[in-house]
């Protein structure tokens, strides 16, 4: 569905560069699996991480406990799905924030030879928020995930089920609009 969305745009179906991102989510009472503390963020709950094209199409996602860090985090999930991936085995380049630097770069650069980037280019400037060139696609791919009231919060009790509430909301903006 993703590559047929892409092919519609003029762009080959498997993307060679992709965004990533993490947001902290609440929880409720009701998930009992994988919650932890985002000491960066201050939430109790767990983490969303996402993968999108340049299109802001969301490629892969995974929903972890919010106590690891984003770095750590993207390394074991590249480990897990990166080359197995139909839509990521042609990635050269990830877009990525301050967080992502450091131990993910490195291990993307030795293990899969994947160029890690932080984008420095100001798009908008706002009175204390700045929207960088690339980063802010994936911005508005949560944003737009986080219209579905579903996702306001984290409800489910195990995170594969958190997870595929994500592709759902995605597949329901994709018809919407593609």
């Amino acid at each position: 569905m993703v590559g047929d969305c892409r092919v519609g745009e003029k762009k080959s179906p498997c993307p060679s560069a992709v965004i990533l991102d993490t947001q902290s989510v609440k929880n409720t009472p009701t998930s009992t699996q994988a919650v932890g503390f985002d000491a960066g963020k201050g939430i109790k709950g767990r983490k969303r991480l996402v993968v999108v094209d340049t299109l802001g199409n969301l490629l892969v996602a995974q929903v972890v406990s919010a106590d690891p860090h984003d770095g750590a985090i993207g390394v074991a999930f590249w480990d897990r799905y990166g080359p197995a991936h139909p839509l990521l085995h042609a990635v050269q380049v990830a877009y990525v924030d301050g967080t992502f630097l450091g131990r993910f770069r490195d291990h993307l650069a030795l293990a899969y030879q994947i160029r890690v980037e932080k984008p420095a280019q100001i798009v908008k400037q706002l009175t204390n928020f700045c929207l960088h060139q690339k980063r802010w696609i994936v911005e508005r791919t949560i944003a737009w995930l986080n219209v579905n009231r579903r996702l306001s919060k984290d409800y489910e009790r195990c995170t594969a089920r958190a997870s595929a509430w994500l592709y759902l909301a995605n597949i329901r903006r994709i018809l919407k609009f593609c």
